[in-house]
């Protein structure tokens, strides 16, 4: 019954999405369009490569100046959440500082996690 049941969800589901999908206004370029943005293209690399590395660094840094401020709250959430910082020297010869534990001591600490059989 229950397979009936998701059979039949997913079935709908995937009969519904289509339809609601198909309300959008985005239509393909038309080869004059395609022609204008291969040219754009090709005119903002030209201007790239003229630029000295100190201009390119200056752009790189008013576009991302730009995003920043585009930015909704919950992006810079996101960002700060999704940001990896790798440990520092000192704190990888701390990590590595720790003793490990002897056969005896694990034996031990397995014998005190695990419960005792009984019987029946």
């Amino acid at each position: 019954m229950n397979k009936l049941l998701v059979a039949l969800f997913a079935g709908a589901f995937a009969i519904a999405i289509p339809a609601f999908a198909d309300d959008s206004d985005i239509k393909p370029l038309s080869k004059m369009q395609t022609d204008e943005a291969k040219a754009a293209r090709a005119a903002a690399q030209a201007k790239w490569n003229a630029m000295t590395p100190q201009e390119q660094a200056a752009a790189r840094k008013a576009a991302r100046a730009k995003k920043l401020m585009d930015a909704t709250a919950i992006d810079m959430v996101a960002s700060e959440n999704m940001q990896y910082t790798p440990p520092s020297k000192e704190e990888q010869a701390a990590s590595k500082a720790v003793p490990k534990p002897t056969k005896e001591q694990r034996k031990e600490d397995v014998s005190k996690s695990t419960k005792p059989t009984t019987g029946q």
